[in-house]
């Protein structure tokens, strides 16, 4: 009786064996990738994400690789990393304007690429909707990386290693344009620079009177900045944003740089009352992040805020907060109102607001 029962009973497990081993069988699903979500500062704005592109852990990785790897300039030569240094906030060394994979020179200072998930409107001039539709310019331009996506991909899609890391962040869907564009855009949205900086501290701990926390000098570099008297800075540069700018009214300004405006954003709306209007950008990180201005003009701080104080030049798109500082009946000429420590007073204010972390943090860093 006890024979027969074994044998029935180890009949059975060599039947489930076989079975479980049939070739009929699908092969156990492939885990997707994993969902990320961004570290964001405390009481920062909700970010502005393209719904089609999740972030992954996944995506994220690919697309710092392809962030650093310099197979996508024509020649081989210059990675994206190569113009956006993170030693240098993610911008070019104290370039006035980038040098690209040809030799060509650009006619456009490299902007800072942190904390833009909370932009409408990328290029000094906004012309590019989302960070998606950004990567693909830089990339084909003929004076930067110097080659066409279509190539991009094909290089790509004959490497050794990147088939597997795409299909990895993008199951089933290949090496694309798209995928491409998609992977490095999730890189680029996790770059967040603020939260803990000492602007920040100070601000959380007392919003409504953040220079009780600060040095004397700070102290009175915050209160000219905000003071319609003295810098007035604070319609384009709005304290109480995270980023301190201005993204409802003032995201694009003429700051009076020239009489004869460059194009600016009108070359991506054609409206004519947006000639001379370029992005409102970050105060965030500004010692790591010059030359200043589209056009990288300004090599200081204290250059900068004497354009503002007495350099600023009308034109009919001038900025009307520029305006209530000039002599309507001199030409509009600039009217002083800044004293040497005003501007040394607001530059030690504007330095709260570096944030050292970002440019070695090594999640940020090449791979």
């Amino acid at each position: 009786m006890k024979k027969s029962l074994y044998i029935l009973i180890g009949t059975a497990i060599l039947s489930f064996w076989l079975q479980s081993c049939s070739p009929d069988d699908p092969p156990a699903p492939e885990e997707g990738p994993t969902q990320l979500s961004l570290e964001i500062p405390d009481n920062w704005p909700k970010p502005n994400l393209l719904a089609e592109n999740q972030l992954t852990v996944e995506g994220v990785a690919l697309g710092r690789k392809l962030f650093y790897d310099k197979m996508l300039s024509g020649n081989g030569t210059q990675a994206c990393a190569d113009c956006h240094n993170q030693g240098a906030g993610f911008t070019d060394v104290q370039k006035k304007f980038s040098t690209g994979s040809e030799g060509l020179v650009g006619t456009r200072n490299a902007m800072p690429l942190f904390n833009l998930n909370w932009s409408h409107g990328y290029f000094w001039d906004g012309r590019q909707p989302t960070l998606e539709s950004l990567i693909q310019e830089p990339m084909e331009a003929h004076n930067e990386m110097n080659l066409e996506i279509e190539t991009a991909v094909t290089r790509l899609q004959d490497d050794p290693e990147y088939p597997a890391l795409f299909q990895k962040a993008f199951p089933g869907q290949g090496i694309t344009t798209t995928t491409l564009r998609f992977a490095i855009a999730q890189f680029l949205r996790t770059i967040i620079s603020g939260g803990d900086t000492k602007w920040d501290q100070y601000f959380a701990a007392n919003r409504l009177n953040p220079e009780k926390l600060m040095t004397a000098q700070e102290a009175r570099g915050y209160l000219a900045f905000i003071s319609e008297e003295k810098g007035d800075c604070f319609h384009c540069h709005n304290p109480l944003s995270p980023l301190l700018n201005n993204t409802s009214d003032r995201e694009f300004a003429n700051n009076g740089l020239d009489a004869q405006p460059d194009s600016g954003r009108i070359k991506a709306t054609g409206n004519p009352n947006d000639l001379g209007k370029f992005k409102t950008p970050s105060l965030r990180n500004l010692s790591f992040t010059g030359p200043y201005m589209h056009d990288g003009r300004f090599e200081t701080l204290d250059q900068v805020l004497e354009h503002y104080n007495s350099g600023f030049k009308y034109s009919a798109t001038i900025d009307a907060v520029l305006i209530k500082h000039a002599d309507k009946d001199n030409n509009y000429a600039p009217i002083p109102r800044l004293t040497q420590q005003d501007k040394d007073d607001i530059i030690a204010f504007l330095k709260l607001l570096d944030d050292e972390t970002m440019l070695t943090n090594p999640k940020w860093s090449k791979p």
